[in-house]
């Protein structure tokens, strides 16, 4: 899994992304930084996320990011890919606050339960 180039092409297969979640330990938003990633489910295909990197925090309000491609979202109903070679392991994830709350979808982890699942059915 090259990490940095799925986040550098804008996508990442889902077992990809699947396997870089399940190795990781989430961290929460005080570490998000201009310049990572947020990780978006596709509104079509379900075989990856499209990945995107974040030009401005708390705009256009507070609690708010867009990226370079001009997405506007929540920080806190998202999930991230942060990439720091100065700190070991060099690549976090990043959760939303409010995720895991029953009032806060995420559609990226309803995506990869979408294929546990199926991984399941085939076994």
């Amino acid at each position: 899994m090259n990490l940095e180039k799925s986040c550098k092409e804008g996508k990442m297969g889902i077992e990809e992304f699947f396997e870089f979640i399940v190795l990781k330990i989430p961290r929460r938003t005080h570490f998000l930084d201009v310049g990572n990633y947020v990780v978006l489910a596709h509104p079509y295909k379900k075989d990856h996320v499209d990945i995107e990197k974040i030009a401005k925090l708390n705009s256009p309000e507070r609690g708010d990011f867009e990226t370079i491609q001009g997405t506007i979202g929540p920080i806190s109903g998202n999930v991230f890919i942060k990439i720091d070679k100065k700190q070991y392991p060099g690549h976090f994830l990043i959760e939303g606050d409010k995720t895991g709350e029953p009032t806060c979808p995420v559609p990226v982890y309803d995506l990869v339960n979408e294929y546990l699942k199926s991984r399941c059915n085939r076994n």
